[in-house]
């Protein structure tokens, strides 16, 4: 989770983004074939779709981490994945929750999708043109990876993200539509520029900015509280909720609230020689623990 310079990742989604279905469908398939893609014939006939689609689901379960590769070089579902997408968790996407934390998890994909860690991590232009963020992108993998990637992928990993999140003017085709483009993060103007503000976002679901508290406190448990300004803005190469969810101050102190309104027992706000932190104090902190009882209690 936490952003490490020698082990990155662009472009290995084909140029696919996610489509609606991918997730529920992969999912399934490899649950009940373990080996479908190694097998890229009867992935194909599996799937429904052409071979670089069966290489872009793969990609996209696992940036997300809902399956993982073994020992043998069989795909296996995760734990997360058996939560999120197994027959006790939303398959098809229903619970709001779902699309912002499947957002959170690839935005936090630090490995797996690091030109999307970049842009909800690093990326703060609130308007700009698409050749602004390849700028962008390709001065921070100068600057800071201190490696050499074709202008060819980044490109077309960045072409990827914006049109994942961005949905085209004038086409109303869900299948061919990300579902993450719902959320809003990243709007598309008329003029050909594109909009990521920083907003209050009050239908940010409290689940969503609880797991991704937990996944934080769990990475470090000798941390006990995190500073309002680090999960405002990030900066310590550990992926931030307020960028991430594009939440301006006011939109992260009030989607805290209502986090701790909703979950008395795990935080608490306090401020110590003018540092403002939030504080772990529910214990042991297992965020799937967490998903469990969130999918618990809509199927109640």
């Amino acid at each position: 989770m936490k952003f490490n310079r020698s082990k990155t990742t662009f472009g290995r989604h084909e140029t696919f983004p996610l489509r609606y279905g991918w997730l529920s469908k992969g999912f399934a398939a490899l649950c009940a074939t373990p080996r479908l893609f190694s097998q890229p014939d009867e992935a194909m006939m599996t799937l429904g779709v052409g071979r670089n689609m069966v290489h872009a689901i793969e990609y996209w379960l696992r940036a997300i981490g809902l399956i993982e590769l073994d020992g043998s070089g069989a795909a296996q579902p995760t734990a997360l994945g058996d939560i999120l997408l197994g027959a006790q968790g939303d398959p098809y996407l229903e619970d709001e929750a779902t699309l912002w934390l499947i957002h959170w998890l690839i935005a936090s994909s630090t490995e797996q999708a690091t030109g999307f860690y970049w842009f909800f991590n690093h990326f703060a232009l609130p308007r700009f043109q698409e050749q602004d963020a390849l700028n962008a992108l390709n001065t921070f993998v100068e600057r800071e990876l201190r490696v050499h990637r074709a202008q060819t992928t980044l490109k077309s990993d960045l072409s990827t993200l914006l049109r994942m999140y961005a949905p085209l003017a004038g086409r109303h085709d869900e299948h061919l539509d990300s579902p993450l483009a719902q959320l809003r993060l990243i709007e598309l103007t008329a003029g050909r520029e594109y909009r990521s503000p920083r907003l209050i976002r009050p239908f940010l679901p409290p689940m969503a900015l609880h797991f991704a508290l937990a996944q934080r406190f769990a990475a470090d448990p000798a941390q006990a509280a995190l500073p309002i300004r680090a999960l405002l803005y990030g900066g310590d190469d550990w992926p931030a909720p307020g960028p991430v969810f594009r939440l301006s101050e006011d939109g992260l102190m009030q989607a805290l609230g209502q986090v701790m309104e909703r979950y008395p027992a795990c935080y608490a706000l306090r401020e110590s020689a003018g540092l403002h932190q939030v504080y772990w104090q529910g214990g042991r902190c297992d965020p799937l623990d967490l998903l469990r009882d969130h999918y618990r209690s809509i199927a109640a």
